[in-house]
This record gives C-alpha cells, structure tokens and sequence, in this order.
C-alpha cells in the first residue's frame, strides 16, 4: 500500500511585534471570508523578518521537494516587506526601517459551527476575554508553517495557533480624542462629578443608618 502524502508543516513562535490591518481573535469574522476565519496581522522588525522569510522558503523547498513534483512554486505572500500607502496619491512606500509584516490566518467554521477557537493569553501566560484588540498593540504570534501542493502550485500557508499580548492597545473604532484632535479644556470634569455624587450617596446612608425606630 502506498504510503500516503502529508504536508511538511513546522511550529513557529515569533518574536514581538505589532498588529496592524484587521483583527479577529476571539470571533471569526466573515468581513473578506464568508467561511470565516481568525485573522492576525503582524509587524516585525527588519531581522525577524528575514529570519521567518528564511524559514518559510525551507518549507517550501521541502514541500516541493517531497509533494510538489509537476508543480510550480508560489509567490511568497505570506510574509513580505511592510509598505505604507500615501493617502493623497495612492501609492506605496516601502518601510524606511525594512520591517516585514507577517499574514496569518485560521479557519474557524464548518457546516455553519465554530471549529475552533484561538487561545489569548496575556504577558503572564494568562488567558484573555472580553477585550477588543486593536492596532498598535505588541504581540506575539504562535503559528504553524504548512507546505501545500495542489492546483499545480506549490507553497507554504500561515495558520495561526496562539497570540500573546503583550501590550494591549484596545479597539476604539477610531473615535479618539487624538483621531479629532480634542486638547483638554476648562469646564466640565466627570471625575469630580462622580466624586461629589459618591459623596453625596455616603452621607445619605450615614443619616440613614442614625434613624431610630419607635
């Protein structure tokens, strides 16, 4: 019996980096999939980069090697140099620091159920719930690097496994002070109105615990 065919796959944790483009951790999201999936964007200094791009290129050559005969090797897309785009003229500028920015994803949703989740874990390797993670914020990824050969192609897909946030940036939807460039101003302070109505309620109480019944 013939031995059947797996894919070279390896683990790989990466060094800390920052979250940019869209994020879905806790829930798939069907914004640019309608299967849905987990999605994680990450930035990586210029030496990181190199290192998973390195790395990826030796899966591919394994991959290729072992499955892909009749094939032609993919782009690599998965992992490429960061570029910003110029909001006036639409074009693309490459990083002045060289950063890279790793793309990994995970399916999530089969025949209408959730398959799978992602484990979030904080600085202290402690699992996190109920926060909205947002751009900016320093996390690392633990993904897993599975080479594939079919329609004639062969390469090497990112599925994310694990994040740990190392420092969170939380989700506004853009609605910031900063965003509008709000600066402080004399008036209104709601920490001091939540002060005196705290005040306020203790006195009530303390009046009230004075009353006597006859």
């Amino acid at each position: 019996m013939a031995k059947e065919k797996k894919s070279v796959s390896e683990k790989y944790t990466t060094e800390k980096g920052t979250l940019v483009g869209f994020i879905s951790l806790f829930e798939p999201s069907t914004k640019f999939n309608k299967e849905g999936v987990y999605q994680a964007h990450l930035l990586l200094p210029k030496e990181e980069g190199e290192k998973l791009v390195a790395k990826i290129k030796e899966i591919r050559t394994q991959q290729f090697k072992q499955f892909g005969k009749g094939t032609k090797v993919a782009e690599l897309t998965q992992c490429v140099p960061y570029t910003t785009v110029n909001e006036e003229t639409g074009e693309e500028t490459e990083d002045s620091q060289g950063r890279y920015v790793l793309k990994s994803k995970a399916s999530a949703i089969k025949d209408g159920k959730i398959t799978q989740r992602i484990p979030v874990l904080d600085a202290k390797l402690k699992p996190v719930t109920g926060v909205k993670v947002g751009e900016g914020t320093v996390a690392k990824l633990g993904v897993e690097l599975v080479g594939y050969s079919v329609a004639g192609k062969t390469g090497v897909s990112v599925k994310l496994k694990l994040v740990q946030i190392i420092n969170l940036v939380e989700y506004s939807g853009g609605a910031t002070a900063e965003a509008f460039g709000l600066t402080e101003e004399d008036g209104f302070d709601f920490s001091e109105a939540e002060t005196e109505e705290t005040e306020a309620e203790d006195t009530v109480e303390d009046g009230e615990s004075e009353e006597v019944d006859f």
